[in-house]
């Protein structure tokens, strides 16, 4: 998924990106793929928390 995502970049717009910039948008992206697949688990009450806790982040 990430060679796909960053494949869409030319090599000058990757080299463009800091070190810090580009470990911080992949932590990102592993963090939405992450919490995705845990939130099928959760039964409607859970997602609800889970909604509520995360509300204006």
């Amino acid at each position: 998924m990430l060679v796909e995502l960053f494949g869409k970049c030319t090599p000058e717009e990757m080299r463009a990106i800091s070190e810090h910039d580009l470990t911080r948008r992949i932590t990102k992206i592993l963090t939405v793929e992450t919490v995705s697949g845990t939130l099928n688990d959760l039964t409607p009450e859970q997602i609800k928390m889970f909604d509520e806790a995360v509300e204006g982040r």
